[in-house]
């Protein structure tokens, strides 16, 4: 499946909206576009609803964002990530230290 990655950005955060597969053909551009919002110092919302497989390399994006969002103190979550992705999230423990939530409303509150 193909993959893309859209920016939408408000006063309160910026969402990334995702689709298709992520993987190791798609997960530098994943990873790059995902820095520079972090770098950006916005608060940032993950849409994963669109998303149909993410695998090692797509989780390893994530954490690394996450890390660096972290490090500046800047929000991160991850919102409407389907069951077969959410459950890797589970399997693999990320759930443990970045938030996931079920609905939009829910993710930009919390940023």
């Amino acid at each position: 499946m193909d993959f893309d990655i859209n920016l939408m950005r408000d006063d309160r955060c910026t969402l990334v909206r995702v689709k298709g597969d992520i993987d190791v053909v798609s997960r530098t551009r994943f990873e790059e576009t995902l820095l520079e919002v972090v770098e950006s110092g916005d608060p940032v919302v993950i849409d994963m609803r669109e998303v149909t497989f993410c695998d090692s390399t797509g989780l390893n994006a994530i954490v690394a964002a996450n890390r660096r969002a972290d490090e500046r103190g800047i929000p991160l979550c991850l919102v409407a990530l389907p069951p077969r992705v959410q459950r890797v999230f589970r399997i693999t423990g990320i759930d443990k230290f970045i938030p996931i939530h079920d609905t939009l409303r829910e993710a930009i509150a919390s940023a």
